[in-house]
């Protein structure tokens, strides 16, 4: 089955491997994150695979962003995955006989991926930044979760991946914001997973160890970047949970580095 999937954070990282593995995978993609030139890239990446995708630059944590996500979403997903007024008849396809059937909606899904960290004293953690990681990570998610069940619930459910972090259940020194909205962000998939499971909605906590990606390029780390997770590995393993046609819900899943917690 066909689908249409949002992806945040899809200017980098995660978010963009998720995005060009999705779209490897024929799905359709409505991708947003906050640096437009690098989402441009990564929309161009998707569409030589041979996909429709829409983007929408802009910070989750500003209210009415994920609406603009999903409101593009829900377009395609009226139009039966094409780009309207391009391609098949939105609502019916014409058979060789001249007879016309209803075209099969396709799946909406959503991948949440924007994220943002600080590591560092806790007694030298500026209150902006603060401030900047829990909007991201735990108020944008938020925003983004709630209109994924508003969009998804009378529309045959669907599945979402909240990418969070091992940090969620393993807390680490020096990384009390991050550490903060990554236990909250399991706690909000939890509660949200049991709430709308009646509507068909599955709701996974993606908790992947250390990953490579330019996150670190910002921050700094300690830590050996070749013991970490590739990105595209991590993106196969979402996208297997995406497109799964199993009935089956995948509510918690770890995915760590050979080596475990570096």
């Amino acid at each position: 089955m066909s689908r249409i999937c949002v992806v945040t954070g899809a200017s980098s990282g995660i978010g963009r491997a998720v995005s060009i593995e999705l779209a490897g995978r024929g799905c359709t993609l409505v991708l947003g994150g906050r640096n437009l030139e690098r989402l441009d890239e990564t929309a161009a990446k998707c569409r030589g695979l041979g996909v429709v995708v829409e983007t929408a630059a802009g910070d989750v944590s500003t209210l009415g962003h994920a609406t603009l996500l999903f409101d593009k979403a829900i377009r395609l997903w009226e139009s039966g995955g094409e780009m309207p007024g391009v391609g098949a008849s939105i609502s019916h396809v014409i058979t060789e006989i001249g007879a016309s059937t209803p075209r099969a909606r396709p799946r909406l899904a959503a991948v949440f991926a924007a994220g943002s960290a600080y590591f560092g004293p806790t007694l030298e953690l500026p209150d902006d930044t603060w401030a900047e990681t829990v909007g991201t990570n735990l108020t944008g998610l938020f925003y983004c979760c709630r209109e994924a069940a508003r969009s998804m619930a009378g529309r045959g459910g669907g599945r979402i991946v909240n990418v969070l972090s091992i940090a969620a259940v393993h807390p680490f020194p020096q990384s009390a914001a991050y550490v903060a909205t990554k236990y909250g962000g399991l706690g909000l998939t939890r509660s949200l997973s049991s709430e709308f499971r009646k509507d068909h909605l599955h709701f996974t906590a993606f908790l992947p160890g250390s990953v490579d990606t330019p996150l670190w390029d910002r921050t700094g780390t300690s830590l050996d970047r070749s013991k970490m997770l590739a990105a595209e590995d991590v993106a196969r393993a979402i996208a297997d949970i995406v497109c799964s046609d199993d009935l089956g819900a995948f509510d918690e899943v770890h995915y760590m580095p050979p080596e475990g917690i570096l």
